[in-house]
């Protein structure tokens, strides 16, 4: 519960027309979610919408440091071509 109840039928086809990944969870003290999900959905289905490593959000985190530390760094720009308005000048006047 986010805020408020949400049905199953929210959660049969949260996420681009599947069920979303925790509904067993959610559901399963109210009917057998589980069964009825094997029922209504092809194996391969089900199996990508439920056995998928989730992770718990204080692995997603360092996943994302990881993956930051690990990005290239990005290129560093030269004088002649970033954008201090001090340095817009023409080369020739002689008073800079």
């Amino acid at each position: 519960m986010l805020g408020g109840p949400v049905t199953f039928g929210y959660c049969r086809e949260v996420a681009d027309g599947l069920p979303c990944h925790k509904a067993l969870i959610c559901f399963e003290r109210q009917f057998p979610a589980d069964e009825y999900f094997r029922r209504t959905l092809e194996p391969e289905t089900f199996e990508r919408c439920f056995t998928r490593p989730t992770g718990c959000r204080y692995e997603k985190i360092l996943g994302a440091l990881q993956d930051a530390q690990n990005a290239p760094n990005p290129p560093k720009q030269s004088p002649e071509n970033h954008n201090d308005p001090d340095d817009l000048h023409d080369p020739d006047d002689p008073e800079r």
